[in-house]
């Protein structure tokens, strides 16, 4: 304990010291920068059939982290700017299990970047999301803290449960698809085509390549009513016998001037092994949202994610009260369920509350 204890107060010192370093060396430039980040956090009671317990978690719908962000013009029109972004998720709700309470707390790399600005548009350089990340997750019903199309983030390593034991994971029957993620890359985005901006991107997964494209669409459509939407294509090279990895799909949001909202997502996936069946996933959500008040019921349903046949639903319904702009306050319940040939499965079910506070 003394030893882990003095590395981390290296760490810290060190940390410390390259963060002052930086913000003496970006007010030395007349760089514009901040600090900023959330602390997110869950208690979630799991029933699998057979056992029923409670755990202390991470929220990984979004997760605990902290960024330096920071920009500057360099001549007229032209800006360059900086996003570094980490995540430290101390028990992640996605890694929890009936038979790993705990998961060791990690620092997670999610942006490294640089970009320039310009009337062109924006080309972003390093760690950072791919041209369709987020396309399938695009939603204004205002409580995707708790819940949205990602429906394993948490919860997605418990096992389906049946006499003979622990089954597949959710996670591995189920997923939203969505795209490529995070990687080194290149990517481009368009300035404001009307509502419309387009994004282009090429970089490097592991020992893999990906290409992505996707259309953004966000828009007041008159008397108070908003729609928000995307539609994205990713392949990732991976060689042998997979070939190419092929990932289509899409989202859509409206939300009415009365606080009504409506949500819906989609996609496939496939390569070119013919083993493998090819992925679908679709989501709906239904919602309203009232001052600082925002409620909604979801479903999400995959096929063929593990085996050729296998249908995994998940439902739920979740509320969030957003107090102030730091601070959001949720709960939720959800279920899900897994329906194979030849096969019997306990459905899983999760009662969580959490908050969320942004500094």
């Amino acid at each position: 304990m003394k030893n882990f204890n003095a590395r981390k107060g290296h760490a810290l010192a060190a940390l410390s010291l390259g963060v002052a370093a930086l913000g003496v060396a970006l007010e030395a430039h007349a760089f514009e920068y901040k600090l900023s980040g959330q602390v997110n956090r869950l208690l979630t009671s799991v029933d699998d059939g057979t056992q029923s317990r409670l755990f202390n978690a991470d929220n990984v719908n979004s997760q605990t982290r902290f960024r330096f962000t920071g920009a500057h013009e360099f001549a007229p029109g032209l800006k360059a700017g900086i996003n570094w972004e980490v995540g430290y998720t101390s028990n992640p709700s996605s890694g929890i299990s009936m038979t790993t309470r705990s998961v060791d707390a990690t620092f997670n790399e999610r942006h490294a970047e640089a970009y320039l600005l310009s009337p062109y548009g924006k080309v972003s350089f390093g760690q950072g999301d791919g041209a369709a990340n987020g396309g399938m997750e695009v939603d204004l019903s205002g409580t995707t803290v708790i819940h949205y199309s990602g429906v394993t983030d948490i919860g997605g390593k418990f096992a389906f449960r049946n006499d003979a034991g622990f089954g597949p994971a959710i996670d591995s029957t189920i997923g939203n698809l969505d795209f490529e993620s995070r990687y080194d890359r290149i990517r481009y985005d368009s300035p404001k085509l009307g509502p419309v901006n387009l994004s282009l991107s090429y970089g490097n997964k592991g020992n893999n390549d990906v290409h992505e494209a996707a259309a953004w669409l966000s828009t007041d459509i008159g008397g108070g009513h908003k729609l928000a939407a995307a539609l994205g294509f990713s392949r990732e090279q991976k060689g042998g016998v997979s070939g190419n990895e092929d990932t289509v799909g899409g989202s859509a949001s409206v939300l009415l001037a009365n606080g009504l909202n409506f949500t819906l997502g989609g996609g496939t996936s496939e390569d070119d092994n013919p083993a493998l069946p090819k992925k679908k996933f679709g989501y709906a959500k239904i919602g309203y949202t009232s001052g600082k008040h925002s409620v909604a019921i979801d479903y999400g349903r995959g096929e063929d994610f593990a085996l050729d046949g296998d249908r995994s639903e998940s439902y739920g319904v979740g509320y969030v009260y957003a107090a102030e702009k730091w601070l959001d306050v949720y709960a939720g319940l959800k279920q899900h369920k897994l329906d194979r040939p030849g096969a019997s499965f306990d459905e899983v079910s999760f009662a969580t509350a959490g908050m969320r506070l942004k500094f």
